[in-house]
């Protein structure tokens, strides 16, 4: 595993108020948790050091590795901050995906060939992944595939029909009967679709069975001193910036060691407020106001134009 220290890593950081134990570590500045979209529970533990992977949600909702995890926070009861290392693991993140038998939309897939083809679906967890690459394992031994991986497009504005846009292909081969063939990595684009279409060119053959589907992503932890009390991990706020923290406390010698595995409680999808007014009625509210107020203006308009009424007897 590489350790990664970050430069931002090098600004004072303020202790928390109160006297500290030696067992228990010195905490950041206190933080407005305020704006974070997610905020989970990492479960009471024994103090000490720890390592929490930064899961597949965390890459996806977060400000990612591009951006250092910028927004990615742990506090505890009283919202101070815990000091933590970003660490960039030598083993990539792997979920097992659900290869499900599909039957393509797009016209252009439908419209068949030379050689058979075999459609599977696939489910990614979460949108805008970073790095993310799908591997597909095979009992078979001899075999030559194509295989090509992509989304199926919505008609817009550019298409009136289903389109098929292709993410990446690749060409899957092996020929030893005395081992296992290896699996294909097909590496993807950070994209907002989650549905992915597999397709593989199965020529004059019988279909390839594809035996195990997974999703490999991007290996990330933050390495801590945990002190006692309940945690929370702190992530999806755009508007912040890189912490800093103190180098002395994250410095080798405190930080490295062996450290037990920790895991935060499973996300939460955040609950959107439902909207006062639909969009629609909002409009059309709009509208008839305007109607109405031109309607006062135009009767005040023509009143105020008017000739006056003659008096009587002349």
């Amino acid at each position: 595993m590489r350790r990664v220290l970050l430069p931002f890593f090098m600004a004072a950081m303020t202790a928390a108020p109160g006297a500290q134990t030696p067992e228990d570590p010195p905490r950041g500045a206190r933080l407005d948790v305020t704006g974070f979209t997610y905020q989970r529970e990492i479960p009471p533990g024994e103090a000490g050091l720890v390592r929490l992977t930064l899961d597949a949600a965390v890459l996806a909702h977060s400000q990612g590795p591009l951006r250092t995890f910028a927004d990615v926070r742990i506090v505890d009861d009283d919202n101070l901050q815990i000091p933590y290392l970003l660490e960039r693991g030598a083993e990539r993140l792997s979920i097992d995906l659900q290869l499900r038998g599909a039957t393509p939309a797009a016209r252009v897939l439908q419209e068949r060939g030379g050689g058979a083809r075999s459609f599977y679906a696939l489910t990614l967890p979460y949108e805008e992944l970073p790095g993310p690459v799908v591997a597909l394992e095979t009992s078979a031994r001899i075999f030559h595939r194509s295989v090509q991986v992509g989304a199926e497009r919505q008609p817009d504005r550019r298409s009136r029909e289903v389109t098929f846009d292709m993410f990446t292909q690749a060409v899957w081969q092996y020929s030893n009967e005395a081992a296992p063939a290896p699996a294909l990595e097909l590496a993807l684009p950070r994209d907002d679709a989650r549905e992915l279409l597999v397709i593989v060119d199965e020529g004059d053959n019988q279909p390839l069975p594809i035996t195990r589907a997974r999703l490999r992503l991007p290996g990330w932890q933050v390495r801590f001193q945990r002190p006692g009390g309940r945690l929370r991990l702190l992530y999806g706020k755009n508007d912040i910036a890189e912490p800093h923290y103190d180098v002395a406390v994250l410095a080798p010698s405190a930080m490295s060691g062996e450290a037990r595995e920790v895991s935060a409680a499973a996300e939460q999808v955040p609950e959107v407020p439902a909207a006062v007014m639909s969009p629609r009625v909002f409009w059309v509210g709009l509208a008839v106001a305007a109607l109405l107020l031109l309607a006062v203006l135009v009767r005040l308009i023509t009143s105020g134009t008017a000739p006056p009424p003659s008096s009587p007897g002349r």
